[in-house]
Parts: C-alpha cells; structure tokens; sequence
C-alpha cells in the first residue's frame, strides 16, 4: 500500500488542459530533460542540440525552475513555449506557485506562473508514463513529486503498470531500475553516451539526469533504446 508523503505543504492541481495521450512512435527521436533549476542558458543549449539530433518532440520532467530564484522562471518558460515543449510539474515549479500565484511580483510574470500552475502531474501514452519522480497521483496528490523512488514504490510501478516504461527525474543521476530474474529490484547506471535497450528490462524506470549537471537523454521509440548524453 502506497504511503503518503506529504513532503511540505500542497494543494492538489489537475491538469485543466486536454490530456496527453500520444503514441510515442509518432516522433522518431523523443528528447528528455529534467532538472534544469532556472538555468536557461543552459536548457536552451540543451533544446537546441535535442532538435538538431532530430528530435521533434521534446519533454521536460519537471523543476524547470528553481524556487529560490523565481526571476529565473520568465526565461526558462520563454524557451518552453517557442520549442514547444511539453512538461509535467516539479517541485520546485509548485513551490513558485504557491508563492507567487495571485500576487503581483516584479521577480516574475503572471503568465510564467499560470504556465507552472498548469502543468500536469503525469503524462501517459501508449506503453509508457513521465513524471517528475513517482507516478502515483491519484494516491500521493502533490507528494508524488517529492518521493524517493523506493524498492517498495518500484515493486508497485511494476506490478501496476506491465509492460511500460515510466520516465523520471528528480534523482539527478541518469539510470534504468528493473526487476532481475528472482524478482530483485535492481539498478544500474547509464554513463553518458551509452544505450541501453530498454525492451530488455521491460517494465522498467529510466531516470534522466538533471540538466543542471549537462545531463539529457534521447529516447528512440521505434527501437525502444534510450542513450545518456552529456552536453
């Protein structure tokens, strides 16, 4: 049974928007980012070099800015909306919200902070799921952003969701989290530049690698290989 972290203080948001149901497949090369805590200069390097990979789709796990530095939030949400990029909630991207929801602030603009109120929890297509950390919304609201991705919360993804793959962030450092032969809970680093063929592990949790440390991954639906890249 699923615990219930509350981690600080949090309102539930679901996403007003019409939800993500794509099939992977429709893009030949997805890029993934996470983790990039207000540093535009870097994310914006980062989306470039995912385009010119020929990635036409691009998703961002989450703490897109960094809660501490709100005057950060304008750019980081400026190069979100001019690569078209879609993005499910970061901690750090509630706390801005709560902070800053409704109150006028020269640090940040309205429509950044409506952009952040708005983003989902979770995002599902055909055989995976993308989240900051957890996936379990329905259960854990808000906290699912701030939970450790544990044994026990890895057994369940697994059990409950066969046959997918959920993508990550949140833990900084990129790795695929499987279940062995004797059902062992297992983990293993992906060290920039290498793929991993993930039909191997199946159902399985790839954690990105937070852009703040030049960390980004490509992900290749058609033959299920994620590769670690440092920028």
């Amino acid at each position: 049974m699923l615990s219930r972290d509350t981690g600080c203080a949090m309102s539930r948001c679901m996403l007003p928007a019409t939800p993500h149901k794509r099939r992977p497949a429709d893009s030949p090369l997805i890029g993934l980012v996470s983790d990039s805590h207000g540093q535009a200069t870097s994310l914006a390097n980062a989306l470039a070099f995912l385009t010119q990979k020929g990635c036409n789709t691009l998703y961002h796990l989450g703490d897109i800015c960094d809660s501490l530095h709100p005057e950060t939030a304008d750019a980081c949400v400026g190069l979100l909306r001019e690569f078209q990029v879609n993005c499910v909630k970061g901690n750090n991207d509630h706390a801005i919200v709560v902070n800053h929801d409704g109150r006028e602030s020269a640090s940040i603009k309205a429509g950044t902070v409506d952009f952040l109120r708005r983003l989902p929890l979770l995002i599902q297509m055909e055989g995976s799921l993308l989240a900051h950390s957890l996936p379990f919304e329905k259960e854990l609201g808000l906290a699912c952003m701030v939970g450790v991705m544990t044994d026990d919360y890895a057994r369940t993804f697994f059990r409950r969701f066969a046959g997918h793959v959920l993508f990550r962030g949140h833990s900084h450092s990129p790795e695929i989290t499987y279940q062995d032969r004797l059902d062992r809970v297992k983990s293993e680093r992906i060290p920039p530049g290498r793929a991993i063929e993930i039909s191997e592990h199946t159902p399985c949790i790839v954690t990105c690698g937070a852009l703040d440390q030049g960390l980004c991954l490509l992900w290749s639906p058609a033959d299920d290989r994620v590769t670690s890249l440092q920028l």
